[in-house]
């Protein structure tokens, strides 16, 4: 499956470098390709900060109007998009449309996708979620399968068409939430949650599947929505052990 990494203008956790690093690093062992969202590659900035980092995105995508102060150069400026956001698409569609289309990408994981703690942002994070639809929707358009996930150091969303594995990352609280577009999202299964999801109807004005657990002791969680279900987020997000 021929992966891609997408990079928003949007929040990256600065107190763990660490993560960003090691997702590049495996990205790039495993072939994945880098793809910069405009804004996104300054995450690649402060990366190189680091004392024998010199990372170098594939290509940067967008209307180019945040990227003044960046040192990071992309392999590839994708010039023929550029003037296409102000009347069709974000820089963010622009990536993940030059992902499935043009690189053939399978499997996309999105980085920068939560607003910015200063700058009260919700309707970009609200966005990137729709994002993720989005990725469905180019998807079926071009008759592949496909997996998109967003990734934080603390935080992983999926956008999940049948089944899905969590794997805990830690001994603290390992929570999930299930948000639901469609009216139709029903689960079939779930295991090693603390409250069972077996047959539940997930509304999309009701709140009922939010602030799930991990059983005590659980070193994964499952979930299976029925055959004829839509799509559902799932959000796992999970805390340090010595703050819960």
């Amino acid at each position: 499956m021929k992966t891609a990494l997408i990079f928003l203008n949007g929040y990256y956790d600065l107190t763990k470098l660490h993560f960003y690093l090691q997702e590049i690093e495996t990205g790039r062992k495993n072939g994945a390709t880098l793809i910069c969202a405009d804004g996104g590659i300054v995450i690649f900035d402060e990366l190189n900060k680091m004392d024998g980092i010199n990372l170098t995105p594939d290509f940067l995508i967008g209307d180019l109007d945040s990227i003044n102060n960046t040192t990071t150069k992309p392999k590839q400026i994708v010039s023929e998009w550029v003037g296409q956001t102000d009347k069709d698409y974000t820089d963010g569609q622009l990536a993940v449309k030059y992902a499935i289309e043009e690189n053939r990408s399978e499997h996309l994981t999105i980085y920068g996708g939560l607003p910015r703690l200063e700058g009260y942002e919700t309707d970009h994070f609200l966005g990137n979620l729709k994002l993720m639809r989005f990725v469905y929707v180019l998807a079926t358009e071009n008759c592949s399968d496909y997996k998109v996930e967003m990734r934080d150091p603390q935080q992983t969303i999926h956008y999940v068409l049948l089944n899905l594995k969590l794997v805990r990352k830690n001994r603290g609280l390992q929570r999930v939430s299930l948000i639901a577009d469609e009216a139709n999202v029903v689960v079939k299964s779930s295991q090693n949650l603390r409250w069972d999801l077996i047959s539940l109807h997930i509304h999309p004005d009701l709140t009922n599947a939010l602030r799930n657990e991990f059983i005590e002791g659980a070193e994964w969680a499952k979930l299976q929505l029925t055959e004829n279900s839509a799509p559902v987020y799932v959000i796992h997000n999970w805390y340090d052990s010595d703050t819960c």
